[in-house]
């Protein structure tokens, strides 16, 4: 047996161990920073929105109007669940129902003019938030955070796909 052959075990031990060191650092430190940032954020909604709720307003003040599929598929949620999310925000005047000019079966959903007004609000106050945190950073720390936070996102929706 060679001495080649005799490392590629003990190499792939080190790098497992390294690896299940940077999991655990990465977990505590996502916990401890999501255990902090939820609540402080859940605060600032307006019309005791939830953060799903506020994360579809952002997708309608993004894209102006869509269909409750679209929406479902956007947010990674069944449409089921967005429609009984819809009923809630029609509820307190923050979205419109709309038929389709074209197609009477389709629905459109957009923001209301109070819809935007709340979104646009609360959307403020959780940036307010983050640049209390964020402006502690570095520009390339800032930088390689979302980036490496992006490229994590991009691996586990790809296994969605699987």
């Amino acid at each position: 047996m060679t001495e080649k052959a005799n490392l590629q075990p003990i190499e792939a031990k080190i790098e497992e161990n390294v690896i299940d060191h940077y999991i655990t650092r990465l977990e505590e430190a996502c916990y401890l920073a999501i255990s902090k940032l939820s609540p402080e954020m859940s605060d600032y909604l307006d019309k005791g929105l939830t953060n799903d709720q506020f994360f579809v307003l952002r997708i309608l003040s993004q894209r102006g109007s869509c269909t409750v599929s679209e929406l479902a598929k956007e947010h990674r949620v069944n449409p089921a669940a967005i429609t009984a999310m819809m009923d809630r925000l029609s509820k307190h005047d923050l979205i419109l129902r709309e038929r389709d000019t074209k197609d009477r079966r389709t629905v459109n959903i957009r923001l209301s003019d109070m819809g935007r007004q709340v979104f646009r609000q609360s959307e403020s106050q959780r940036k307010q938030i983050f640049k209390q945190y964020f402006s502690q950073l570095e520009p390339e720390e800032m930088k390689a955070l979302v980036v490496v936070t992006e490229k994590l996102a991009k691996i586990v929706l790809s296994k969605e796909g699987e």
